[in-house]
């Protein structure tokens, strides 16, 4: 079959005329297609070349308008026929997105410019504009009730420096080394009243009072030796305080570094740390309701703790303590410890009772006879005197906690001379008290009105509740071992410790309370050829008090006292060091309060009237407050409705009738 004779005998027929097309013969009614041609060639045009660049879609257009040109019985279609024959394809499913873009906007210029510019699509964009909101303030019509109280406002805590040369006096023998350095630390002012116009710094100045125990040279009468020593100090404190506010500053050593320069001169490098508290009056506007509308009110009550007194008074000591039978008569004293310590308190709404006692610890030169000779020789006592002190009050109701301190400052211990074998302690006691009161009020801490909507501000303010407090004494308990180049143990001639660290935490129900007791002991070896000794040894120590209201991440206040202290002979290679503490703890919770300010109803004219009856079903952390304050009703129509029985414990998915 040659090619000729594939070909189909309709495809050798001769063309036919235009007038023979039957596709123009069927159409008479007078609608002339030709604008959509306009259409219809860019489109296949597009179909060929989809994803050709923008730059070849742009060659196309002057072949579009040349063709227009060329054909001027097109240009005579009015209007309003290119507006119909564009919405009869727009019915047929036409494209919109058939020509290019460059060539759309264009021919929207062009010729379709009318239709996209109607009238009714101006009047549908105007209509779903936001209508404004209007917001009516009502600070006129809140009513407030006003609560000062009187709290801690922050505590706040630095560390300073002090660092020293000390010589040793020309009256004291030279030294070969330091056994043992101890001190206190007293402020010249404890208490700051802020001013209006004060600045943001205070003045810190005090002195610490170091005594250092050392190896004396070239004297046999004294095995050790004593330097009192009193180191000054000051600081600018850049601190930021509310005007009239109270300031309360404490010290407190928190290590001592020495070194020995020469015989004469050695260094002493002491870590204080100051502690501040501010006092401050807060006051809490507390949100009631507004005059002459009904408001739906969410209240709860909100416990919280302030400071309902602080005190200081002073009592006068003067006690005399006897040196136990036996021990070497006291002619000189070289070292002396003076701690007070509480034993237990009552308090009640007009006073407070405190015991408390004055616990002595005293190195001392004695004296005493041995095969007919009269000898000279360091020797230790140990005493305690009790005092009780009435502290005079307002009546306070709801006393939620007490916390006592003393300063010791003015008292001393001294040889008598009226009675052998006696010290006397004298001097005056200063004893500050802080009562802490519990409160209880109702706040408002949500509302809604039951036709208009509402909105609010609130401020939040931190508050304290101290919700329990206890009070234990546990003991903490140490053995030694002597290193070997001292030799063997003789006796023990003096101890004393400090609290080096502590750290309480709360559980449930329960204060834990940590730390570490630094305990000194100086001893006399076995051989007389051997020179006095130092032992230290940290001693931990671990306590808890059963509170109830703890919980984990709660505050802990806790105060540690010193009650007893003492070491014995276990054997000539150990020594046992024991102390008995007292820890005394309360629990406290810091909460944000959030206090509702500046209401306001809000007016919106699209807002939607809520449906007067609805089934809502509740979802999980629902609560009937939630569910009638969308719906703008109250908690008890939807408790009547439903019969609840149990309306605070709602189970997910139960249905509700809510009938506005």
């Amino acid at each position: 079959m040659t090619y000729d004779e594939k070909i189909p005998e309709f495809a050798l027929q001769p063309a036919k005329t235009a007038d023979e097309n039957t596709d123009t013969a069927q159409i008479n009614d007078g609608f002339d297609p030709t604008p959509y041609d306009r259409l219809l060639v860019p489109a296949r045009e597009e179909g060929k070349a989809s994803t050709e660049k923008e730059e070849e879609f742009s060659q196309d257009l002057p072949v579009l308008e040349e063709t227009a040109a060329n054909k001027p019985d097109q240009e005579q279609i009015s209007e309003e026929k290119s507006f119909d024959a564009t919405e009869k394809d727009n019915k047929q499913g036409l494209p919109k997105q058939i020509l290019p873009e460059k060539v759309i906007e264009h021919k929207q210029e062009e010729e379709l410019e009318p239709v996209f510019l109607g009238e009714e699509e101006i009047k549908e964009s105007s209509e779903t504009a936001a209508e404004p909101v209007k917001i009516t303030p009502l600070a006129g019509q809140a009513v407030y009730n006003e609560l000062k109280i009187t709290a801690v406002a922050q505590n706040l805590e630095t560390k300073i420096f002090v660092e020293e040369d000390i010589l040793v006096p020309d009256i004291k023998p030279d030294l070969i080394s330091i056994l043992s350095m101890d001190g206190k630390a007293f402020l010249s002012s404890k208490e700051i009243q802020v001013g209006q116009g004060d600045d943001d710094s205070i003045k810190v100045t005090g002195e610490v009072g170091l005594q250092t125990i050392y190896l004396p040279d070239g004297k046999e009468d004294e095995s050790v030796a004593i330097i009192q020593s009193r180191l000054p100090f000051k600081t600018d404190w850049q601190v930021t305080a509310s005007p009239l506010s109270h300031l309360v500053i404490e010290s407190k050593i928190e290590r001592i570094d020495y070194s020995v320069i020469n015989e004469r001169k050695f260094r002493a490098k002491i870590t204080l740390g100051l502690f501040l508290k501010e006092y401050a009056e807060k006051e809490l506007q507390l949100f009631e309701n507004l005059r002459g509308e009904q408001l739906e009110l969410l209240k709860e009550t909100v416990k919280m703790s302030h400071v309902a007194l602080r005190k200081e008074e002073s009592l006068e000591i003067a006690e005399d303590l006897k040196v136990k039978e036996g021990s070497p008569r006291p002619i000189k004293i070289l070292k002396s410890d003076i701690n007070v310590v509480e034993n237990h308190k009552q308090t009640t709404s007009e006073k407070m009772v405190i015991n408390a006692a004055v616990r002595v610890n005293i190195l001392y030169l004695g004296e005493e006879e041995k095969d007919g000779e009269v000898i000279q020789k360091p020797a230790f006592y140990q005493g305690k005197a009790d005092f009780t002190q009435f502290i005079l009050m307002n009546k306070e109701d709801n006393l939620a906690m007490s916390k006592v301190s003393f300063n010791d400052k003015e008292l001393e211990v001294t040889i008598s001379e009226e009675e052998e074998d006696c010290f006397i302690l004298k001097g005056s006691v200063n004893t500050s008290v802080e009562i802490y009161q519990n409160l209880e009020k109702e706040v408002v801490s949500d509302l809604y009105h039951s036709v208009k909507d509402t909105t609010y501000d609130y401020t939040e303010k931190m508050i304290e509740a101290v919700l329990g407090t206890g009070t234990t004494e546990i003991s903490a308990r140490e053995i030694v071992d002597v290193a070997e180049r001292n030799g063997q143990l003789g006796k023990i001639l003096y101890v004393n410790g400090r609290i080096k660290e502590q750290k309480s935490r709360a559980e449930q129900g329960r204060v834990t309370v940590e730390g570490i007791l630094e305990g000194t002991v100086l001893c006399i070896p076995e051989d007389s050829e051997k020179q006095v000794f130092a032992i230290k040894q940290d001693i931990p120590f671990r306590g808890s008090i059963d509170i109830p209201a703890a919980e984990e991440g709660m505050k802990i206040d806790c105060q540690i006292g010193i009650k007893d202290l003492w070491s014995d002979k276990v054997n000539s290679k150990q020594a046992e060091i024991n102390a008995s503490l007292q820890l005394e703890v309360s629990a406290i919770k810091e909460t944000a309060l959030k206090l509702i300010k500046n209401p306001c109803f809000l007016e919106n004219k699209q807002n939607k009237r809520p449906s007067s009856m609805v089934i809502y079903i509740t979802r999980k952390n629902d609560s009937l407050w939630k569910i009638a304050k969308k719906y703008k009703t109250s908690i008890e129509s939807i408790k009547k409705i439903n019969e609840l029985n149990d309306p605070i414990n709602l189970q997910e998915g139960s249905r509700l009738l809510i009938v506005k």
